[in-house]
C-alpha cells in the first residue's frame, strides 16, 4: 500500500512540456523585432526544469510540434532537417511533426479588381510579381491535442506547460483540467494568445523581451557577449596602447 502510495506520487508530479513552434517563432519575432528567429532546444529545456523546480516537480521532457515542409520544396526540406536534428539531438526534446501543404494563390480576382481600378494591366503585373510559395500547416493542432490527452489519461505527468494560443485547444485543455491536470500556459509578451485559452490557463508565464532572447540564443553566444563587454569596458592602463 505505501509503496503504491509513493509510486503514484513519484508518477504524479512530472512537468512535460508541449511546444507550438510556429506560434512561439512567430509571436517571438514581433516581440524581438527581427525578421529570423530561432529558439535553443536546451535552453528551453532548461527553462521548462526551473518551473518544475519551482513547482516542487520533476521535469519529463518537452514535446516540439511544427509542420515539416515536403521534399518536393529540396531547399527549404534540407534547412528543416538541419534544424530538426538539432532539436533531436537536444535531451528532453522529441519531435512531434506534422507537414505543411502548399496553400493556392487565392487573391488574383482582387488583384485583377485592384488593377483594372488602377488603370494598369493585370498581365504585365504578373509577369514582374514574384510570387512566393505559401504553406499553411497539417495535422500539428492534432498531434498536440492527442498527446495531451494522453499523457494525463495514462497518469505520465500532473502539470501541462503549453506554449501556445490557438483556441482550438481550449476544449482539450478543459478535457485535462477535468482529469486533475495543472495546465500552465506560456507565451512570449504580447502573443496572440486566444481569450478562452487565457481564462482556462490554471497559470500564465509570460515571456518578457529579455528571456526571448535568452531561448533564443546558445548560452556560449552569450557569454561571448559578456565577455567582450566586460573586455571593452575594462580601464585603459598607462602605457596599455
Amino acid at each position: 500500500m505505501v509503496l503504491d502510495l509513493v509510486a503514484e506520487y513519484m508518477v504524479r508530479t512530472r512537468l512535460v512540456g508541449l511546444v507550438d513552434a510556429g506560434f512561439i517563432v512567430k509571436s517571438g519575432r514581433a516581440l524581438l523585432g527581427e525578421a529570423d528567429i530561432s529558439y535553443e532546444g536546451v535552453e528551453i529545456v532548461n527553462w521548462l526544469q526551473t518551473v518544475a523546480t519551482r513547482l516542487d516537480m520533476k521535469f519529463l521532457r518537452a514535446y516540439w510540434y511544427d509542420g515539416a515542409y515536403p521534399m518536393s520544396d529540396r531547399k527549404l526540406y534540407d534547412e528543416q532537417r538541419t534544424r530538426f536534428a538539432q532539436l533531436e539531438a537536444c535531451p528532453g526534446i522529441q519531435l512531434r511533426l506534422g507537414h505543411l501543404q502548399p496553400r493556392p494563390f487565392d487573391f488574383k480576382p482582387a488583384l485583377r479588381a485592384a488593377t483594372q481600378e488602377m488603370g494598369i494591366s493585370y498581365q504585365e503585373l504578373m509577369q514582374h510579381l514574384k510570387l512566393e510559395k505559401l504553406y499553411q500547416q497539417k495535422g500539428v493542432d492534432t498531434l498536440l491535442v492527442l498527446d495531451m490527452l494522453r499523457l494525463v489519461q495514462q497518469n505520465a505527468c500532473d502539470a501541462l506547460v503549453l506554449m501556445a494560443g490557438d483556441r482550438d485547444l481550449a476544449e482539450a485543455v478543459r478535457t485535462v483540467q477535468q482529469l486533475g491536470a495543472t495546465v500552465i500556459v506560456a507565451h512570449p509578451e504580447s502573443a496572440p494568445v486566444s481569450d478562452e485559452l487565457r481564462d482556462l490557463a490554471d497559470e500564465r508565464i509570460r515571456w518578457s523581451e529579455d528571456l526571448t532572447r535568452r531561448l533564443t540564443t546558445r548560452f556560449a553566444d552569450r557569454l561571448d557577449r559578456l565577455l567582450d563587454a566586460a573586455e571593452s569596458a575594462r580601464p585603459i592602463e598607462p602605457g596599455g596602447l
